[in-house]
């Protein structure tokens, strides 16, 4: 982090910690290596800003990740009781969940990179994310409408990639008149890789 905010660079870095508990103590020692990098980014943030003669694209911040299982809850068929076990899984994803926990998930399906840029954007009243300059588009929010598809759409040429995937939240359609005509809209786009999950 120093040799960043010295020679304006962008050196990259993985830190594993494991959450070992302090003897005694409501925190682990991840939690005492996180505040250690937010007092050494704040220390080095002024030396960045000195280090004016370098074209300076460094980044002082941090991503903190836990290791935990999928936001997404598998299906599994009771078959005895079929009808109760598919209502049970309508709503696929862990109630204590953000939207960023799934959203990296699905960067981690894709076999992206973590540290990649990620664009929010409010389009039709829904928080849409816009991953690699919009070479993934994902869209967790309720009440998917068409005004958003339509919105969704236009960013394929608006910002031009060479190939587009757009994820959905399945249970964000409200029926599934609605999701077939999003898969329909994005095609004429020529976005033909569109899943829900």
């Amino acid at each position: 982090m120093e040799k960043n905010a010295k020679e304006g660079s962008a050196r990259r870095f993985i830190l594993v910690q494991l959450p070992e508990a302090v003897a005694d103590q409501d925190y682990s020692v991840a939690d005492i290596c996180k505040k250690r990098l937010r007092v050494a980014s704040e220390s080095f943030a002024a030396i960045d800003q000195v280090a004016t003669s370098f074209d300076s694209k460094c980044s002082l911040g941090f991503k903190a990740f836990s290791l935990s299982a999928s936001s997404l809850i598998p299906w599994q068929a009771s078959f005895d009781n079929l009808q109760s076990s598919l209502l049970q899984t309508v709503e696929n994803i862990r109630p204590d969940r953000s939207e960023l926990d799934v959203l990296y998930e699905i960067l981690l399906k894709y076999g992206l990179d973590l540290a990649v840029a990620i664009e929010s954007r409010d389009i039709a009243g829904r928080m849409v994310y816009i991953i690699g300059a919009g070479a993934l588009i994902v869209c967790l929010a309720e009440g998917i409408t068409l005004d958003l598809v339509e919105g969704i759409a236009a960013l394929k040429t608006e910002l031009e990639p060479e190939i587009m995937r757009v994820v959905f939240k399945d249970a964000g359609f409200p029926d599934d008149v609605v999701k077939t005509n999003t898969v329909q809209i994005l095609r004429q786009a020529r976005i033909d890789d569109v899943k829900s999950l």
